[in-house]
């Protein structure tokens, strides 16, 4: 890669690590003059974010085989073990973890002295260096972070084979390379708005998976709007004279979320993190070395704390409280602006500073984001007073830093110098001069251009999702690829005064995991790399051919994505071990297709490239040019592969991986070959036995309770339904019209609450939840 100016220091975020004395070559003495490696070559590797230097040596491969291990000791043994522990299902290998190496080992060293540079300049916190050749491969680090983004770029080199969840047989091997890296800024983020619409403990743990692949640094959570609020806060810690029950902001507005219909118009998912799982999902990030940023958006869309908070409702909150209730009805529609709290109003002070204090107390990190956008009907001088008042206090309750959206830079343009320190603004949209003010006063800026970051809008005017308003037509990834952190503020920014870039997703259409995949990636990816590359080594059409050679991994991996028509998609194939009774005609597994952009043909015989848009998904570009079957070659016997998938390409997913099969009668344990019409072949071991079948869950008959005692029009209530088929859309109808969809989980169940719809009249009415055939029925009735 070509030279570039001195790259930004990164502050500490782990200690240093013991020195482990290494056996195999270390990074220092791998540096000697290395050759120019041509763009192209380095292209092919598919790393994503691109390193800051890639050397290819034109060597022998270093092969992961049944006797590797990976030597490490001190800080560097979590990351090891945890790399170990990955490993161990697709490659069936032991993988051991000592603390010295042997030649062949992976050796992972952590040294705050390491004496290695990147492109030159000293390493920073999270810098590495990669060497890999025939007799081992080596990543040194300064810090544990440093070695888990070595670890990440060593996982992007291994065969994408490397996510399964079960034993594969491929080559597992890393091309010879010497690679430096460092990031260019501290903060890579991407936001999940899970207020809107609520996302599980597991989903967020495998957002967090994908995005530390890309080396991620931050999750922003956004746990609150005017829709629902999802975290737990308990009455611990009140201060005198606070009277607020902050128990019922999960008990009522953690019941609440959107009602403006998703995808075959879905309901809003409610729900709510408990305190102890809100803590898993903060522990499971650090293992990942990435920060959680918690967001509870004040002054404004605020409807859901107003909704459950009698304390927080006066004559000059927004909007007007129902005089029956005392506070505001819920509101689950995408409308903003209209809610505020009462700037003058003493227990809304208790209620912002309690609440952030628990938050900082539950997150232990450096930032708590206060949001601060979108006020309108509060009025400019209300709102400047608000976050006047609720910025200082904040960083006294809590000790740390505070992070709100580009208009709460405004309340700090009448201050003096270092107003601003240990804060940052959130740019989304508005003054370029509101942001330099804000780091003038020693605020730093983390930069979302709302047309160039959004991931919830359309990819383009034929997705069935997403909105339109901050980016419409093209969408695509090199959109939100191809800008500058340091220009796209109007006016711009100097680069020493910007944190990072962050990635926001906000959830008005979007529900649960797959769609949330669907719409960040591949444009997270991007915007990931235009945190931790330098601006004059980006490129888009070496992005999407790094991304074409990724997209296995992510398929492999059971991660949904856009399977856009402008990156390259390769494909590959696995053999499996497969058992056969002697003598007996059966049919069985043997290999493993991922082809990202194809369909499963009619027959199930072939894999075809899908390139129309008139089938109901997006066009895409595989590499396969013709339609691909395969054969199991045993000596000289040859049997016809069919091929199936569990989830196939569809208008909101990327095809899974494909599971290739045959039919036949096999008398003796043999080695054979899975023979693909492409060219690439991959091994295949038929041992003699009894197969294990999996029987297939039988879903029983559908269940349906609901809360006892009489419902009201508008009403959230709960709702428990079981005995259908998993992860698939439930109708609910009401008196025989479709009023809404639910979703299934993993196990056929729904099991949070559902809404009767608004101006529905008194008196008995039926209820049905429905799928397909199945259905369950009840009456309810409506006060």
């Amino acid at each position: 890669m070509r030279p570039r100016p001195t790259r930004t220091t990164l502050a500490a975020v782990l200690a240093a690590a013991a020195l482990t004395v290494p056996l195999l070559p270390t990074a220092t003495e791998a540096t000697a003059t290395p050759q120019a490696t041509p763009a192209a070559e380095v292209d092919a590797l598919g790393l994503v974010p691109q390193p800051a230097s890639v050397e290819v040596a034109d060597a022998e491969p270093w092969r992961l085989t049944p006797t590797t291990r990976i030597a490490a000791a001190g800080e560097a043994r979590p990351v090891a073990q945890a790399l170990a522990e990955e490993l161990r299902t697709p490659t069936g290998f032991r993988l051991p973890v000592p603390a010295r190496p042997r030649p062949g080992d992976l050796q992972i060293v952590v040294d705050e002295d390491a004496a290695y540079t990147v492109e030159g300049e000293a390493p920073t916190e999270e810098s590495y260096v990669l060497d890999v050749t025939a007799d081992g491969a080596t990543i040194t680090a300064r810090t544990a972070h440093g070695a888990f983004n070595g670890v990440q770029t060593l996982r992007q080199l291994l065969p994408a084979w490397v996510g399964s969840d079960r034993p594969v047989a491929t080559s597992w091997t890393v091309p010879a390379v010497h690679i430096e890296d460092a990031p260019r800024f501290a903060y890579r983020g991407v936001m999940l708005d899970v207020a809107r619409s609520f996302q599980e403990v597991d989903t967020v743990k495998r957002y967090l998976d994908t995005l530390a692949s890309f080396k991620a640094s931050h999750l922003h959570l956004h746990l609150a709007d005017d829709q629902g609020w999802r975290i737990e806060i308990t009455n611990e810690g009140r201060v005198e004279g606070d009277t607020i029950d902050y128990t019922r902001l999960t008990e009522i507005s953690g019941d609440t979320a959107m009602n403006e219909r998703g995808y075959r118009s879905e309901l809003g998912r409610s729900g709510y993190y408990t305190q102890e799982e809100y803590r898993e999902i903060v522990e499971y990030a650090r293992e990942r070395h990435i920060t959680v940023v918690p967001e509870v958006d004040v002054p404004g869309h605020t409807n859901a704390a107003l909704h459950a908070i009698p304390q927080l409702n006066t004559e000059r909150s927004l909007p007007a409280r129902d005089p029956d209730t005392g506070v505001v009805d819920w509101n689950g529609t995408a409308a903003v602006g209209y809610s505020a709290l009462d700037e003058q109003h003493e227990p809304t002070y208790h209620f912002v500073n309690h609440v952030f204090g628990q938050l900082a107390d539950l997150t232990q990190g450096p930032l708590v984001h206060v949001g601060g956008d979108e006020s309108h009907d509060m009025g400019h001088e209300r709102y400047v007073d608000f976050v006047s008042r609720a910025v200082p206090e904040v960083r006294e309750t809590t000790g740390v830093g505070v992070m709100g959206w580009t208009e709460f830079a405004e309340a700090g343009l009448t201050q003096g110098e270092g107003y601003w320190e240990g804060s940052v603004v959130h740019y989304w949209v508005g003054s370029g001069d509101w942001v330099r003010d804000f780091v003038s006063k020693g605020g730093k800026a983390v930069v979302s251009d709302a047309g160039r970051s959004y991931l919830d809008m359309k990819y383009d005017p034929s997705t069935p999702i997403g909105l339109s308003w901050a980016c419409s037509g093209d969408c695509d990834y090199p959109r939100y690829y191809d800008w500058e952190p340091t220009t796209v503020v109007e006016g711009g920014l100097a680069e020493e005064d910007i944190l990072g870039v962050e990635a926001p997703m906000w959830s008005e259409t979007i529900r649960g995991e797959d769609q949330a995949m669907y719409m960040a990636l591949p444009r997270a990816a991007a915007i990931l790399e235009t945190g931790w590359s330098q601006a004059e080594d980006k490129d888009v059409d070496s992005f999407s051919t790094r991304l074409g050679a990724l997209g296995a991994h992510l398929t492999v991996a059971g991660t949904n994505y856009y399977e856009s028509r402008r990156a390259p998609w390769q494909w590959t194939v696995a053999g499996l071990e497969a058992t056969v009774r002697k003598g007996r005609p059966g049919t069985v597994d043997v290999g493993l297709v991922a082809a990202p952009g194809t369909k499963l043909s009619t027959d199930g015989t072939a894999l075809v490239p899908d390139t129309v848009t008139t089938d109901g998904d997006p066009a895409s570009q595989s590499l396969l040019t013709e339609p691909l079957t395969a054969v199991l070659r045993c000596g000289t016997d040859e049997l016809p592969v069919t091929f199936r998938t569990e989830q196939p390409r569809g208008e909101l997913h990327a095809a899974a991986t494909y599971t290739a099969s045959v039919s036949g009668t096999f008398d003796a344990a043999t080695d054979c070959s899975l023979e693909t019409s492409a060219g690439p072949t991959a091994p295949v071991t038929l041992s003699l036995g009894r197969p294990v079948v999996e029987p297939e869950p039988e879903l029983g008959e559908p269940t349906l309770e609901i809360q006892d005692g009489v419902l009201a029009s508008g009403q959230w209530f709960d709702l428990s339904v079981s005995g259908f088929a998993p992860e698939q859309h439930l109708d609910v109808l009401l008196d025989g019209t479709l009023v809404y969809r639910l979703h299934t989980d993993e196990q056929g169940r729904f099991d949070r609450t559902a809404l009767v719809p608004r101006g529905t009249p008194a008196g008995e009415h039926e209820l049905v939840v429905a799928q397909g055939e199945r259905r369950v029925a009840t009456a309810i009735t409506v006060g």
